[in-house]
């Protein structure tokens, strides 16, 4: 592909893989989260007289900001901007500590539980490699002409271990 050549998208492709980038960020925050529990046997809030939904309020308000974040990032990709955003992954990161942080202060948690949770430390790493995840795999979608990834029984046409073998593959090789 020329340097200067890039591919279109609609805005259904970034919104679709935005809500799929936060939806891998969510899952993975809950995985960490609940592995951390297990392991330590402590609560991400464990503050007494907390209400219990002021948790998943705040990683919904930062989940909301990494996908405003990733909005831009896809706005700054579509302008040809060609290195990863380091810039915005770095404020998405931060982003997301300082809004559990300070959403948790604000909602009544001790120090305790915002600013030296083992919680809250983990929140930096799991938006970053989701704001780095979306610009790899939206930059290969503008910047080269690879057809998207397919299963081994969408591959129609190829021989060898590659294909499937699936019953259509039978109907041919009877000549029917």
């Amino acid at each position: 592909m020329t340097e200067s050549s890039r591919r279109g998208v609609t805005r259904g492709y970034v919104g679709g893989l935005i809500l799929a980038t936060v939806m891998v960020v969510l899952a993975l925050v809950v995985a960490v989260w609940g592995l951390i529990a297990l392991f330590s046997d402590r609560e991400p809030v464990q503050t007494p007289g907390v209400v219990s939904a002021a948790g998943p309020v705040i990683i919904a308000v930062a989940l909301g900001m990494l996908a405003w974040g990733l909005w831009l990032q896809a706005v700054q990709l579509l302008r040809g901007l060609r290195t990863p955003p380091w810039g915005h992954t770095l404020v998405l990161a931060v982003g997301a500590y300082l809004i559990w942080c300070l959403g948790g202060l604000l909602a009544g948690l001790t120090i305790e539980d915002t600013w030296l949770s083992p919680y809250a430390a983990t929140l930096p790493v799991m938006f970053a490699l989701g704001s780095f995840l979306f610009w790899a795999v939206l930059a290969r979608r503008v910047f080269t002409d690879r057809p998207p990834p397919q299963w081994p029984w969408e591959r129609r046409g190829e021989t060898g271990a590659e294909s499937a073998g699936g019953p259509e593959d039978d109907d041919d090789a009877r000549g029917e």
